[in-house]
This record gives C-alpha cells, structure tokens and sequence, in this order.
C-alpha cells in the first residue's frame, strides 16, 4: 500500500489508511511523505514529517526504513520521503 501524505486533507487520509491497514492484519505499510523544505528550520528539519510518523506510529505501526528524493518544480523545493512501517505486534 502506497499513500501520499503531506498537510491538510492529505494528512487525515494517511493517518486513517495506516489505521485501516492495521485493523486489516497487515504486516508492512508503506507511506510516501511529502514536505516543502521551505517549512523547514534551516533546510534541516522537517516537524511536519516528524508528526505524520509519530501519527503513524500511534496506530500500531514502528517505522523501519526510510528513503529520499528530492522535487523541484519552479520555485519550491520538496523533499518526498518514502518510510516503511512494519506492526508492532
């Protein structure tokens, strides 16, 4: 399962397909986040990231691995972040 998150609507989508995932008996949830670095503290930090982990991770779900890219259209920057969660029973 491959979702897009990021904020607003998108947000809420995410955090109840992880939920939905969970209550199913899957094993792995695979999400795809995306961040405007423009948000970020320095180019460095990416809170709205770090609290759509923490949301997935609230339903039951330990984050494993993680990749990234990087999309530029002609003036942001967004940083999209594959993580794979794995249950934590």
């Amino acid at each position: 399962m491959v979702l897009f998150g990021g904020s607003g609507s998108g947000r809420h989508q995410i955090i109840e397909d992880a939920s939905q995932a969970h209550a199913e008996g899957r094993r792995v949830f695979v999400a795809r986040l995306s961040a405007s670095t423009d948000k970020a503290s320095h180019g460095r930090s990416l809170p709205e990231i770090a609290n759509l982990v923490e949301a997935i991770e609230a339903h039951g779900w330990r984050l494993d691995q993680m990749a990234t890219s990087v999309m530029l259209n002609s003036f942001n920057r967004y940083d999209n972040i594959t993580c794979l969660f794995r249950r934590t029973e």
